[in-house]
């Protein structure tokens, strides 16, 4: 960077609005009392400017100041830059009231299927200019993209490990959902028919296999999903046997079979946000809003 370049980057915003200034009031005194500064100041500021750029950027012509062709051409980069300046401190206070900015939340399906809809069509009604990216995906994987910062907020099944509650997240509790028995239609031996459950490994899964094993119930899986609706077409095309959330199985116009009022299992909906960072009006929105959808279902 040459001398001359350095000149013209150590002149100031403020110096940039004298010329803007100047460029529409025409005279320095109209100029001064816009500006608030006196009509010497303002003078000695304009002279250091032409000093800093090495270029005359005025011609005084009666009681006149008017701007040669590099001032003129000075001027147009002051509005250009003073322009995008303002458009920043509107934007970053925007940023700073949660009206703008972005915000990614991470869901499992099941959030995604019924418990936060309402909540994401308000967000996007209230807060028209806030970019809201939406991930569906297990907990395991909305819990390392939470970790990794990928994610601002993620709502996903508990419990999730007091290590990782103390270390790394700050936890919400939305629900307890219970998780009922559903058959095939006219089925009536759980016992005797094939199952469709989530995929060994999951923490849903080990809520049901636990619920299962205490009604003595060993179920023969034969096709898995991670995907509650999945399962729910599975039953009710008569493929087998599944416990699923009631917001999913008993949705729509036919909904599946209930086998029993007492549930298998329940788990907990949990929203999470990272410890150890500052505070998110964006995420704090939204939030506010899922909580109370869920209230108000």
């Amino acid at each position: 960077t040459s001398p001359r370049t350095l000149s013209i980057l150590n002149i100031s915003l403020q110096q940039l609005a004298y010329l803007r200034e100047l460029n529409r009031s025409n005279t320095v005194t109209a100029a001064a009392q816009t500006l608030g500064v006196s009509q010497p100041a303002l003078s000695q500021a304009l002279a250091e400017i032409e000093r800093r750029l090495d270029v005359p950027l005025f011609e005084r012509r009666s009681r006149r100041l008017e701007f040669t062709e590099a001032g003129r051409r000075t001027v147009a980069v002051a509005e250009e830059v003073l322009g995008h300046a303002e458009s920043l401190e509107r934007w970053l206070a925007a940023y700073r009231d949660g009206r703008a900015g972005s915000l990614r939340v991470g869901m499992i399906d099941a959030a995604s299927l019924y418990v936060l809809p309402a909540a994401v069509r308000q967000f996007r009604d209230q807060h028209p200019d806030v970019e809201l990216q939406l991930t569906v995906d297990r907990t395991a994987i909305l819990l390392d993209q939470l970790r990794r910062s990928d994610l601002d907020l993620a709502f996903v099944v508990g419990p999730v490990a007091e290590a990782f509650l103390a270390d790394d997240f700050h936890s919400t509790e939305l629900r307890e959902e219970p998780l009922y028995l559903y058959g095939p239609p006219d089925a009536t031996d759980p016992e005797a028919g094939d199952w469709v459950l989530y995929p060994a490994g999951r923490q849903t899964r080990a809520l049901i296999d636990e619920g299962l094993a205490r009604g003595a119930i060993r179920p023969r899986v034969t096709l898995e999903s991670d995907s509650p609706d999945v399962l729910r077409q599975l039953v009710a095309l008569g493929l087998g046997w599944s416990v699923l959330p009631e917001g999913v199985a008993e949705a729509g116009p036919q909904p599946l079979r209930r086998f029993s009022d007492e549930p298998i299992a329940q788990r907990t909906l949990l929203a999470l946000r990272r410890t150890g960072v500052d505070a998110d009006p964006r995420v704090d929105a939204f939030l506010e809003l899922a909580l109370g959808s869920n209230e108000a279902s």
